[in-house]
């Protein structure tokens, strides 16, 4: 063999490699976008299945009744409340797994 022809069989070697290792790189991305598919079509399916609630019709109300609507009105409030810091909460450890070094 030749010079050029030991530099051609190298180049072309060298380009097979990467050719290998960008077909398994887009193995592996095919596979994460099938389950992320496969998770989304249940989503939506679940979405397609959900029942739709009929508000019920406004109740009159006498005086007597105020505080406990007014205690009730709390309650939903709190628990709101401790929705939205719950959900702060989850963010925030979230945010404080992310290791930095595998970027």
């Amino acid at each position: 063999m030749t010079g050029f022809g030991l530099m051609l069989l190298l180049v072309s070697l060298a380009c097979l490699y990467v050719l290998g290792l960008l077909g398994y790189r887009l193995l592996l991305s095919a596979k994460k976008l099938s389950t992320e598919i496969i998770k989304a079509k249940g989503l939506i399916e679940d979405l397609y299945n959900f029942d739709m609630t009929t508000p019920s019709k406004a109740q009159v109300t006498s005086g007597s009744d105020l505080m406990s609507l007014l205690g009730e009105r709390r309650r939903i409030g709190q628990a709101k409340e401790q929705r939205v810091k719950s959900r702060r909460r989850r963010l925030i450890q979230r945010i404080n797994d992310i290791e930095m070094d595998k970027r």
